[in-house]
């Protein structure tokens, strides 16, 4: 299914590459998807190892986050290890990806697309020296996990084509348009928020690394997740005319499209991992990644009334948002490494004040 497709892969990569994955995917021959056992069980590891790959770019940009260089283009640090996280995490995980939605059914590799959620639990403590709180750091993340199930599963189901005209149509429908302005509209308030209280957003940050305020930790992921969905949508219009063999210039438009997006997704991706501990940005973004994957897809390619008009199938998605949901808050329990802490964020508070720019401690 093109949407399953989508939606499937929303965690198997912090970029898009799992999108490009099942888009190219879908063009790979019926005749040459093995339905055997063994096919199965190789999706299965080559899925997982492209997970692994997806949280090891991840460990790799946030380690050139915290290294200085001369280069930088917003809030990426151009770098040697950041282009080898790049690599990495982005751009190897795509063959893999085609690999195994070509061996496996999506039903079966659905469950798997939050193995990355789970594998930065392991790999984050260990590679960063970050320290992980069992409480609520494990729950949370099981929380996230399973509403990431719910709603991949409830999502849709019908294997459409379309041409260039058919998602021009789509795009040009009142319910995406309005939607699309709501994105912009919530996408630039944040980044005119995060610019205006940039100075107070960092101290914030220095102040509480083991528990961040978990507002402002959704700041930068809502703004990556949201231009997130954008690309991903631009990017599996492509793979769709791709499919269907269309002209060049069609599929540039839309991957012009994917472009924009990218950059400011990929910008604020490393502004929260340059801000905030991994362990807890990750799996933040990638469940804010996996609301607005399905949200806006469902929007854009009209399938919504089909969920809205099946009870059972509304009611596992609204589940599966709950979970999601309680998973990213339940992070604000997270607790502060001693009085250390609390002596820095008393000292910088008093450092605000000074220059106006305090707030509410806690908010």
């Amino acid at each position: 299914s093109s949407l399953d497709a989508m939606n499937s892969s929303h965690l198997a990569a912090p970029f898009a590459d799992g999108h490009i994955a099942a888009s190219l995917a879908g063009a790979v021959p019926d005749a040459y998807a093995p339905s055997d056992a063994v096919g199965c069980v190789i999706a299965v590891a080559i899925n997982i190892a492209s997970s692994a790959l997806t949280v090891c770019g991840f460990l790799l940009q946030k380690k050139a986050n915290e290294s200085p260089s001369r280069w930088t283009i917003g809030d990426i640090v151009i770098s040697t290890k950041w282009i080898l996280g790049f690599s990495v995490g982005i751009v190897l995980p795509i063959p893999a990806q085609v690999l195994a939605y070509s061996l496996a059914p999506m039903s079966l590799l659905t469950p798997l697309s939050g193995v990355s959620v789970a594998l930065n639990m392991v790999f984050a403590p260990r590679f960063l020296g970050e320290r992980l709180q069992r409480w609520p750091d494990v729950p949370a993340c099981i929380s996230i996990l399973v509403g990431t199930l719910l709603t991949t599963l409830a999502g849709p189901r019908h294997d459409k084509q379309f041409s260039f005209g058919d998602l021009m149509s789509l795009l040009g429908r009142a319910a995406f348009i309005w939607a699309l302005l709501a994105l912009l509209l919530t996408v630039f308030g944040c980044i005119h928020y995060m610019r205006r209280r940039r100075t107070q957003l960092e101290h914030s940050a220095q102040a509480r690394p083991d528990n961040p305020n978990i507002v402002e930790v959704i700041l930068p992921a809502l703004v990556a997740a949201l231009c997130g969905c954008l690309t991903n949508i631009s990017l599996k219009a492509s793979g769709e005319l791709m499919k269907g063999g269309a002209e060049f210039s069609n599929c540039a438009v839309w991957l012009l499209s994917a472009g924009v997006s990218a950059l400011v997704q990929l910008n604020y991706v490393n502004r929260g991992l340059r801000l905030y501990l991994q362990t807890v940005f990750f799996p933040v973004y990638s469940a804010l990644l996996v609301l607005t994957n399905t949200f806006y897809g469902l929007i854009f390619y009209n399938e919504y009334e089909d969920l809205l008009s099946e009870a059972g199938r509304c009611i596992l998605f609204s589940i599966g948002i709950g979970f999601i949901v309680l998973g990213i808050f339940m992070f604000r329990m997270r607790r502060s490494d001693g009085d250390g802490a609390e002596a820095m964020n008393q000292q910088l508070t008093a450092e605000l004040a000074d220059t106006g720019m305090c707030s509410r401690p806690g908010w």
